[in-house]
């Protein structure tokens, strides 16, 4: 079973970076949401609690993943959970 090693330093980066998109993906759904809900009600509170929770709860995923696996999976992870952010605020920009 020499293979072993290799399938698993390769699955976890793998996995984590597919788990950053999906991450990245909740966290612009829930993000927007907030932010709509800040626009209507004024709720600054609100807003920066459900910001805090996010980070902190995508941020653990991410000393999980590096823990688990080679450490820059982690760094993988943020890569993929940024990628999301990043499109949208392309395509906004690209409509003004």
């Amino acid at each position: 079973m020499p293979y072993v090693p290799v399938a698993h330093g390769v699955a976890m980066p793998f996995a984590a970076a597919i788990a950053g998109v999906l991450c990245g993906f909740l966290n612009l759904k829930l993000l927007t949401a907030a932010g709509e809900r800040l626009a209507e009600s004024g709720a600054s509170k609100a807003f920066v609690f459900s910001s805090l929770l996010r980070v902190g709860l995508f941020a653990i995923v991410a000393v999980v993943f590096a823990a688990i696996g080679p450490w820059w999976s982690g760094l993988l992870y943020i890569a993929g959970f940024l990628l999301p952010l990043a499109l949208y605020a392309a395509g906004v920009a690209r409509e003004r």
